[in-house]
């Protein structure tokens, strides 16, 4: 069977116009497997640029699955600190010790084998075993969606339906390189089909895009809802001293270390007197009313951190934007 003509002009402007990104180095199979890994748990929900940096120093700490599976929790989220989603290094974590115990080191070739992983779903699946053993699977992110969505000009509810770009999936066909054409696709929508002003010039695919013969390039999304929720961020200090708790009461940053926090109404926070900051958390926007209070309260589960030394403590991003705000 030969390749089609899309996977062609596909995989030609990809080998022409890939990025160099750390876990594409060429490298052992063991290696691309536990690079694979790595990388694709720390793009669950973060961009690629953001990602970079965070997967060469994880790497450097963490060469190789053993040293991974056998650090301390405590390190492992040391070194994910400001990506956020802290689940993410925790389940990382669990499936290199899974894989070390049920599957000699190595990454599973059978689909429901590797759902059956901490931290891995449909979606991440299919992306190890195309990048990683090279199996023909287009994993369907939102740079796949979006050249779809182009190339059809799809714009109704139904139209965008995940069942409906499934189908029109097909269009890709297929390649012998599975694990290039899978990244060529997300690489041309990400460099290429971007969501606002697409570089259509350089692009592969011109002469199949209803967009680009229509000049229409509105993406049409399903509305994802942010809730927007109150909370009252209780701030007890004493001698440059700052007390924190684990978060069990949370959903969100669930076990790490956070200010006091109560949700509050909309009503209380709009005729609080205090100082108000707004932090945008995945699907919600918190809007934090910051409550200072000057002795130390004894509460289950705290600790008393040192301001000038708080650089050594795992702190998510939402606990050091509200140190800044109350710093300034």
């Amino acid at each position: 069977m030969r390749e089609s003509n899309i996977s062609n002009k596909i995989l030609k402007w990809y080998d022409n116009n890939k990025r160099k990104l750390p876990w594409r180095k060429k490298t052992s199979t063991k290696n691309r497997e536990y690079f694979t890994l790595v990388s694709e748990f720390m793009l669950q929900q973060t961009q690629v640029k953001t990602v970079i940096p965070y997967f060469e120093n994880f790497i450097k700490n963490f060469p190789n699955l053993k040293s991974l599976a056998t650090s301390s929790e405590q390190k492992v989220l040391k070194y994910w600190e400001g990506l956020g989603y802290y689940s993410r290094a925790r389940n990382l974590k669990k499936t290199a010790i899974k894989l070390l115990k049920e599957f000699e080191g190595k990454l599973p070739k059978d689909i429901e084998k590797l759902k059956s992983l901490p931290g891995i779903g449909e979606y991440t699946s299919r992306s190890i075993l195309a990048i990683a053993h090279n199996k023909p699977y287009i994993p369907m992110d939102g740079n796949v969606e979006r050249i779809l969505k182009r190339i059809f000009l799809l714009k109704t509810n139904d139209e965008i339906s995940k069942d409906n770009l499934y189908k029109k999936k097909s269009f890709f066909g297929f390649s012998k390189r599975s694990s290039d054409y899978a990244q060529a696709i997300m690489e041309i929508g990400a460099l290429i089909c971007k969501p606002s002003l697409p570089s259509c010039t350089s692009c592969p695919l011109t002469d199949n895009c209803k967009a680009f013969k229509r000049k229409d390039f509105l993406i049409r999304s399903k509305n994802k809802l942010n809730k927007t929720k109150y909370f009252e961020a209780s701030i007890y200090s004493y001698k440059n001293k700052f007390l924190l708790v684990k978060n069990k009461k949370f959903n969100f940053l669930k076990n790490l270390v956070i200010f006091p926090m109560i949700e509050i109404n909309q009503k209380k926070f709009q005729y609080s007197v205090y100082k108000k900051i707004n932090v945008k958390m995945s699907n919600m926007n918190m809007k934090i009313i910051i409550n200072k209070n000057n002795k130390i309260k004894k509460i289950k589960d705290s600790l008393l951190l040192d301001k000038s030394n708080i650089n050594k403590y795992i702190l998510p991003s939402f606990t050091k934007k509200i140190f800044n705000s109350i710093s300034q």
